[in-house]
């Protein structure tokens, strides 16, 4: 199970890129992006057979026939690890079961390189819940059932979906503080903080380039409000991970439900 770059073809390791040039067989998800991957590096003569969701199962014999003539096989994604919102876990399953071991060659993944970055501490855990669903009941269905989770939500978004799903989140999660990682290594890479509100207004009407990690912040504690005191310990807290005051009111009042303002005011007369 290889990882490999989700941009930057700098970002393959040495390990990876050792296990691609002595695999005998490259199950790709898409063939031109490994082809891409794989030119770049110089590898040449190399097995390719593409491997994705809607032909796992017919290619699984295949591999399988690979694996008992004793064959180096290696699976990438189009993108960054393998069984991570992309293909790899049913062929896992099936290789094990068949009595096979299974090596990760890990490295490059969108999810932990956009929370390295997000500059929130997430020591106490997240809910990744990979990409919305395509159909917008479901995707409403699922934000319900999840809006009082008391930890961050994190999201895979496609760009074409951005702003329905910046909406949907608005009106069922409330306006609460989002991160949004964009083109995660590439030339035009950028993160954005700001409540839900103002990253629909960001955005616009044209769907932007590449695809985006979200982090939406966790559901205000339940019953009557937090306590001001409370609020700016949070505040507090945050300013000594590295935010700006003003990133670090909106984040505690949005996730406490209190007014950015008054919380703003509160914290300047204390010196935070």
């Amino acid at each position: 199970m290889v990882a490999t770059p989700i941009g930057n073809l700098k970002d393959l390791t040495l390990r990876a890129l050792e296990v691609l040039k002595e695999a005998d067989l490259i199950l790709c998800e898409d063939t031109r992006t490994t082809r891409k991957l794989l030119s770049h590096y110089k590898i040449s003569g190399k097995k390719l057979l593409s491997f994705y969701k809607d032909n796992e199962k017919k290619r699984l014999p295949q591999v399988l026939k690979y694996l008992k003539e004793g064959a180096r096989v290696a699976l990438v994604s189009e993108a960054g690890t393998p069984g991570l919102s992309d293909p790899g876990a049913f062929l896992v399953t099936r290789v094990r079961e068949a009595g096979y071991p299974i090596i990760p060659v890990p490295g490059p993944s969108a999810l932990t390189t956009f929370l390295s970055v997000s500059g929130w501490d997430l020591g106490r855990g997240f809910l990744f819940l990979g990409f919305p669903p395509a159909k917008k009941n479901e995707r409403l269905k699922l934000l319900k059932e999840i809006r009082d989770y008391p930890y961050p939500l994190i999201f895979f978004v496609p760009p074409h979906r951005l702003r329905s799903f910046l909406k949907e989140a608005l009106d069922l999660l409330g306006n609460r503080t989002v991160v949004i990682g964009r083109e995660l290594t590439k030339t035009f890479e950028e993160v954005l903080s700001f409540p839900l509100k103002e990253a629909l207004s960001h955005f616009g009407t044209c769907p932007p380039r590449g695809e985006l990690v979200l982090l939406i912040a966790e559901a205000p504690e339940t019953g009557s409000k937090a306590s001001l005191e409370e609020a700016l310990t949070k505040v507090e807290a945050w300013r000594a991970q590295g935010l700006s005051l003003k990133e670090a009111v909106k984040k505690v009042a949005s996730s406490l439900g209190l007014s950015s303002k008054e919380l703003y005011q509160q914290a300047l007369e204390k010196g935070l």
